[in-house]
C-alpha cells in the first residue's frame, strides 16, 4: 500500500531511522481498545431484561428495541477495524496508520476526561461554585472596572507615562478579583470534592488511563518526521485536530438522535414499552389520502369515506363534488398551514427588509442606531416579545385594535360609512395565521436588513455613476443596477426565510397558550411537537419530522434549481 508522503509518491524508499517506542505504545494501546470494545459488544449484543437489571443505561437500552442494541454493539466494533488497520499500517510506516491511532487515542481520550469528570463531581462541584458567586454578587464588579482601566490606559498616548500605570493596575485589579471569586465561590469545597473522589480506586485507575492517552497523543502528534510528513499533510491534521470538538458533538448529539429518530419513524415507539417494527405504517397513515365522488349535493361528505378516512375538502367539477379524505386530517391541514404562512411570511420580510436596506444605506444622521434598533426583534427572545404581542392583540384592551377604532371613528366623523371590525386577532379563524405571520415577519425583517444592506454596501459605485452619465432615474437605477447585483443575497434571504417559515413553532406555541389550538395556527412542526410530547406517539412524531424533513429539503432544491440560471453571479 502507497504511503502518502512525498517520497514515497516518488518511489523512494524512507531512509531507515529507529522505529520510536511511540509506535510500539500505540499498537498495544490498539490492542486494548480492541478487546476493550470487543468486550463491550459482545455484551451489548448479549443483554437482555435479566442482565439489564439494575443497570439505568442498559434498561433504557433495551426499551428501543433489538434494532438499536444491534447497532450499538456493531458501532463498538468500528473501533476494532479502526485499531487492526492502525496496527498494520503502523508496522508498514504508512501515516495513515498514525493518523487511525490518533483518532482512536484522542477518542480514548476524550471519553477518559468525561469519566474522570464525573468521577470528580465536577457537575456538582460547578452547582456550588455557581451558588457561591449568586450568594456575593457584588465581587464581580471588579471585572469591568478591570477591562475600563485597562482600556483607558491603552487609550493614552506611547509616551505617556500613565498608560503603563493603568495597564497594569487593571491587570492586578482583574487577577485580584478572580482570586476573591475563586475563594468566595466555594473552591476549596470543590477541591475537596476531587480529593475525596480518590478514595475510589476505579478515580486513580481513570485519571491513569487519561494521562496514558494523553502522553501517547502527545508524542504520536511528533513523529511526523518518521513517517515523512508533509506541510501539507501537518496542516491538515492540525485542521481536523481543530475540529474535532465539534465533530465530536456532532456525531454524539446530532447524528446519533437523527439515526435513532429515523428508525423510530418505522415503529410504534411509546412511553414504557419496547417498539415494534411497523415498516412503512406510520407514513401510510400520515400520508394517505383518498378521493371520492359525490353525486348527492345534500348528503354529508363523510358518507362516500372509506373507514379511517376523513374529509379534507370538496373541489367542485362540472357540477361534480370530488372529496379529498384523509386518515390524518390534522397532518394535512398543519401542512396547508406551515405553506400558506411561509407564502404571506416572504414577502413579508423581504420587500420590508429590501426598503430598510435602503434606507440605511444612505447618509442620514443616526443610521447606525436605526441598524441596531432594526436588528434586535431578530435577538429578542421569542416568549417575551410574544407576550407582548398578546397584549397587542387583545380585541378590548389591545393598542392594534384601540388604533382601528379611533381611524374608524375618525373617518366616520367626517361622514364616511366606515363600521369598526373588532379584529379577533387570536380567536378568528381567518386571522390566527396572519397574526403568527405578522409577529414572524417583525423578527425576521431586522435580520434579513442587514444582509440586505451588506449586499448594498458590496455594489460598485461605479455602476451608478454610470447609470446617472446615461440619464437613469431613481425607479430604472433601482430596477435596473440594484435589484439584479442584489441577486444573490435575495436568493439567500428568500431559502433563509423560507426555511424559517417551514420551521415555525414558537409562533403558535407562544401566542396561544391555551391548548388546543385553533385549527389555523398548527403548524406542522407544532402537530410534531404534539404528538411526541402530548401523546407521547414518539414512532409517530419521528415519521412527520421526517416528512417534514423532506418538504424543506424538496423546497430547497427547487429554489436552487430555478435560481441557477437566474442569479447574478461575479
Amino acid at each position: 500500500m502507497a504511503t502518502v508522503n512525498s517520497a514515497q509518491r516518488s518511489g523512494f524508499a524512507l531512509p531507515p531511522q529507529p522505529v520510536p517506542m511511540v509506535i510500539y505504545a500505540s499498537i498495544a494501546l490498539n490492542i486494548v481498545i480492541g478487546l476493550v470494545c470487543v468486550l463491550l459488544a459482545l455484551n451489548i449484543f448479549g443483554v437482555d431484561e435479566t442482565t439489564a437489571a439494575g443497570n439505568v443505561a442498559l434498561e433504557q437500552l433495551i426499551r428501543l428495541g433489538r434494532p438499536v442494541i444491534n447497532f450499538v454493539g456493531i458501532v463498538l466494533l468500528v473501533p476494532v477495524a479502526i485499531a487492526v488497520f492502525s496496527s498494520i499500517q503502523l508496522l508498514q510506516r504508512n501515516i495513515s496508520g498514525r493518523y487511525a491511532a490518533l483518532v482512536l487515542q484522542f477518542l480514548g481520550l476524550t471519553f477518559s476526561v468525561v469519566a474522570l469528570i464525573h468521577l470528580w463531581g465536577l457537575f456538582l462541584s460547578f452547582e456550588i461554585i455557581v451558588d457561591g458567586i449568586v450568594q456575593n454578587p457584588w465581587m464581580l464588579i471588579g471585572i469591568p472596572l478591570a477591562y475600563a482601566v485597562f482600556w483607558v490606559g491603552g487609550r493614552l498616548g506611547d509616551k505617556n507615562p500613565w498608560r503603563g500605570r493603568l495597564e497594569n493596575a487593571g491587570m492586578i485589579l482583574g487577577v485580584a478579583t478572580f482570586i476573591l471569586i475563586v475563594f468566595l465561590a466555594n473552591i476549596l469545597t470543590f477541591a475537596n470534592n476531587i480529593l475525596s473522589a480518590y478514595a475510589n480506586p476505579l478515580t486513580w485507575v481513570v485519571t491513569l488511563t487519561s494521562v496514558i492517552f494523553a502522553v501517547a497523543v502527545w508524542r504520536l502528534l511528533h513523529t511526523g518526521t518518521y513517517f515523512g510528513e508533509t506541510q501539507d499533510q501537518l496542516v491538515a491534521w492540525q485542521g481536523w485536530l481543530m475540529l474535532a470538538p465539534n465533530i465530536v458533538g456532532f456525531m454524539v448529539f446530532f447524528a446519533g438522535p437523527l439515526l435513532l429518530s429515523f428508525y423510530l419513524s418505522f415503529t410504534d415507539s411509546t412511553v414504557g414499552r419496547v417498539p415494534n417494527f411497523l415498516g412503512l405504517q406510520n407514513y401510510g397513515e400520515l400520508l394517505a389520502l383518498e378521493f371520492q365522488w359525490l353525486d348527492d349535493p345534500a348528503a354529508p361528505a363523510q358518507s362516500v369515506m372509506t373507514f379511517g378516512y376523513s374529509p379534507l375538502g370538496e373541489i367542485n367539477l362540472g357540477g361534480r363534488m370530488l372529496v379529498i379524505g384523509a386518515k390524518d386530517t390534522l397532518f394535512w391541514l398543519s401542512i396547508r398551514n406551515t405553506l400558506l404562512f411561509c407564502l404571506v411570511l416572504v414577502p413579508l420580510s423581504v420587500i420590508p427588509a429590501i426598503a430598510l436596506a435602503l434606507v440605511l444605506n444612505s447618509k442620514l444622521p443616526g443610521v447606525n442606531f436605526f441598524r441596531a434598533v432594526y436588528f434586535l426583534p431578530s435577538v429578542a427572545a421569542v416568549v417575551g416579545t410574544a407576550l407582548i404581542w398578546r397584549w397587542l392583540y387583545d380585541p378590548t384592551i389591545g393598542f392594534i385594535n384601540y388604533s382601528i377604532t379611533g381611524v374608524v371613528e375618525g373617518l366616520q366623523s367626517i361622514g364616511l360609512p366606515v363600521t369598526d371590525p373588532q379584529v379577533e386577532w387570536l380567536t378568528g379563524p381567518g386571522t390566527v395565521l396572519f397574526s403568527m405571520v405578522i409577529l414572524s415577519a417583525w423578527q425576521v425583517v431586522g435580520f434579513n436588513t442587514v444582509l440586505f444592506l451588506a449586499g448594498l454596501q458590496g455594489i460598485s459605485r461605479e455602476l451608478y455613476e454610470a447609470s446617472s452619465i446615461d440619464g437613469a432615474n431613481g425607479p430604472e437605477t433601482f430596477f435596473y443596477i440594484t435589484l439584479p447585483m442584489l441577486a444573490p443575497t435575495t436568493f439567500f434571504v428568500i431559502i433563509t426565510t423560507v426555511i424559517t417559515g417551514l420551521q415555525v413553532f414558537n409562533e403558535p406555541y407562544a401566542l396561544f397558550p391555551s391548548r388546543p389550538l385553533p385549527e389555523n395556527a398548527i403548524t406542522s412542526v407544532f402537530y410534531l411537537y404534539n404528538q411526541g410530547f402530548f401523546r407521547f406517539n414518539f414512532g409517530y412524531a419521528s415519521a412527520i419530522a421526517w416528512v417534514v424533513f423532506a418538504i424543506i429539503f424538496a423546497m430547497t432544491l427547487i429554489q436552487f434549481r430555478l435560481q441557477r440560471s437566474n442569479a447574478y453571479e461575479g
